[in-house]
């Protein structure tokens, strides 16, 4: 009876935390535009308490087995789709991660958003994407997941277009927007073939034993390119660094800790159904992201867009490390990077917001987003710069912040999967390594010419207002690992407590990453202390060769399409038109002899009865005069048949 009703406050607390956020959008877009003012206050509430509903939900669950529920939806071919909800112990740290940091970035956006024109609008389009999120995290169904999926890319469009009176916030939508779509009909291929091996889609009723190899690795490869699209994978993840034209506060929600990190998270809750084939593939094409991810973030002097190339990099190594067996510290790393990534990007969207205050009444255009425009800042917003500086270091994974956690069994992992025996394994492995050394290097070279290198402006700047500092103080705040368990001696996250897991690292994999890490910080310091930045070299950014690459991508479509429709105007066209004339004349033909051959046979054998009857009826008019008349006829025939 106990357990009967804790599964029952267990639904009630899920459907809350579902719907809490949907009713927040509601609320905001029923709200008059002179009341919008209240938009932040209430959505900012109502998201507080889906938080602390989340939090009740975990701890209600706690380590018992995962809780499913659901509900008939539809059925096919007498094969019935449920709406069902998943509860395990995964999914309910990931809900509280997005509830925490969706309401955090909108208590942040209080601030940011104040003079903005369109509050309604953005807190409004936030709550439903809460709300979206949420639900990709909570569905046991595929198929339920992929309408979620696509309320998140719907919504992440609105949102990165939502200054959309800007060309380039118009276009960056449309692109993420576009692009996902490519990845999206990959996702549902998968789906497809699922289904028809299956006849079900329900994540904890997948009886893959039942699907041929080549089927599994063909659907397990088409849900990595839905993957692909949404986590911002080589070679679509392109759009990411466009759609940093959209608010900060959406960057930091979107586009670090929730949209991008969804198509991580449904690797590993569905990882038994890639083969070896398709976690080759997913490795590989991890591997390649991560390296070139870093590469353009050493390129770039936006400091949005360097952030973007850094997420764009950790997310290659998180699918590197699922492909490569080690997917329990993926997914560990995947709940810290939402937490720093986060805080790096309202720390920038505080450096932001106080350069355009100081600039307000000044003369002339300065983009305060480009950090050869930053410098010394360290002594004019210290708060900024203090939690600024710990999410770095998460970044760059130091000692004592969360990435150095999950960072080292990652690399742990990764060494036991790769074996002593060489192999292509150790590419992928080199390629962790890789990306742990320049890592340090682009956080590096973010902050010396924000914080510390020689200042480019004599301006007065003040803080940021205390609704944003405390959304960052509580992030950079989750970003360190200060709880030690010395049994073995590990540093622990929060997070780490929660899930307990206690990760065992390996000491030599330890110490080797962390002699590699102050190399690369030695050397960045050497490399930029008297560095002057010059101008961007393009040539250097990979997002130069994607965009050529998209824009001959759509030459070639587009002389393709008009190839097709001169084909169909010149070709296509004259067949119809050919075949129409043909049955044309064949039904003109078809016409005429039925009218004068089968017609005209038809009425000549009316006719004909009808004069043999007029004739024979003549014999019997009941006249003596007709009856000696025929038979006079009738001797004459006769004597000249005799005769003749």
């Amino acid at each position: 009876m106990t357990e009967t009703i804790h599964s029952a406050a267990s639904l009630w607390l899920a459907l809350s935390v579902l719907t809490i956020p949907l009713f927040s959008a509601l609320v905001c877009f029923v709200i008059s535009e002179k009341f919008a003012w209240l938009s932040p206050m209430v959505s900012s509430l109502l998201l507080f308490i889906t938080f602390i509903c989340s939090a009740f939900l975990f701890f209600q669950v706690g380590d018992s087995h995962a809780l499913t529920y659901s509900w008939p939806w539809f059925s096919v071919n007498e094969n019935i789709i449920r709406a069902s909800l998943l509860l395990d112990k995964h999914g309910l740290i990931m809900v509280m991660v997005v509830s925490l940091v969706s309401f955090l970035v909108h208590l942040y956006s209080i601030g940011y958003m104040a003079e903005d024109q369109a509050l309604i609008r953005y807190f409004g389009m936030l709550g439903f994407f809460t709300f979206a999120m949420l639900g990709l995290v909570m569905s046991s169904n595929l198929l339920i997941l992929f309408c979620f999926w696509e309320l998140v890319g719907f919504s992440s469009y609105r949102l990165i277009g939502h200054w959309y009176e800007k060309q380039e916030a118009a276009k960056a939508s449309t692109k993420a927007f576009l692009i996902n779509r490519v990845g999206d009909l990959g996702f549902l291929i998968g789906l497809m073939i699922l289904w028809s091996w299956l006849g079900n889609l329900d994540i904890t009723y997948l009886n893959l034993e039942t699907i041929p190899t080549f089927w599994l690795t063909t659907a397990g490869v088409c849900i990595f390119i839905g993957v692909i699209g949404k986590s911002a994978q080589f070679p679509l993840f392109h759009w990411l660094p466009d759609a940093m034209e959209g608010p900060t506060p959406v960057s930091a929600l979107i586009h670090a800790a929730t949209m991008v990190a969804a198509g991580v998270f449904l690797l590993i809750r569905i990882e038994s159904l890639f083969t070896e084939n398709t976690l080759v593939i997913i490795s590989v094409t991890g591997t390649i992201t991560a390296i070139t991810g870093a590469i353009g973030a050493l390129f770039q002097y936006d400091i949005k867009k360097i952030l973007a190339y850094s997420t764009i990099s950790q997310l290659g190594f998180m699918v590197m490390a699922i492909g490569a067996g080690a997917a329990q510290g993926g997914f560990l790393h995947l709940l810290h990077h939402a937490f720093f990534k986060a805080g790096l990007f309202l720390g920038a969207g505080a450096i932001i917001h106080a350069m355009h205050q100081a600039y307000h009444h000044q003369e002339g255009n300065v983009d305060v987003q480009d950090i050869r425009n930053l410098g010394d800042l360290r002594k004019k917003i210290p708060i900024t710069f203090i939690t600024f500086m710990i999410c770095s270091a998460a970044l760059a994974g130091l000692p004592f912040t969360s990435g150095f956690v999950s960072k080292e069994l990652i690399l742990t992992q990764m060494n036991e999967w790769s074996g002593n025996a060489f192999s292509w394994k150790w590419l992928v492995i080199l390629g962790a390594w890789v990306v742990t050394l320049l890592t340090p290097v682009y956080t590096f070279r973010m902050v010396w010419f924000i914080f510390f290198a020689k200042s480019k402006h004599n301006v007065e700047m003040v803080e940021v207002p205390i609704v944003m500092r405390l959304s960052m103080f509580v992030i950079s705040m989750s970003s360190l690992a200060l709880l030690i368990t010395f049994k073995p001696f590990h540093i622990l996250t929060i997070i780490n407590v929660l899930m307990s897991l206690y990760p065992n690292t390996s000491h030599l994999i330890t110490l080797l990453s962390t002699l590699i890490l102050l190399i690369a910080l030695v050397s960045a310091f050497f490399m930029y202390k008297n560095y002057e930045l010059k101008d961007q070299n393009k040539f250097l950014t990979p997002n130069l060769y994607l965009d050529w690459l998209s824009d001959y991508a759509f030459k070639l479509v587009l002389q393709f399409a008009i190839l097709v429709h001169w084909f169909d105007r010149k070709v296509i066209d004259k067949i119809i038109n050919g075949l129409t004339y043909l049955q044309v004349g064949i039904a003109h033909v078809t016409g005429w002899s039925d009218r004068y051959l089968v017609d005209g046979v038809v009425n000549g054998m009316a006719y004909s009865a009808k004069g043999i009857g007029s004739v024979t009826r003549s014999l019997a008019n009941g006249k003596i005069q007709s009856y000696l008349l025929w038979a006079m006829a009738g001797l004459l025939i006769f004597i000249l048949w005799i005769l003749y």
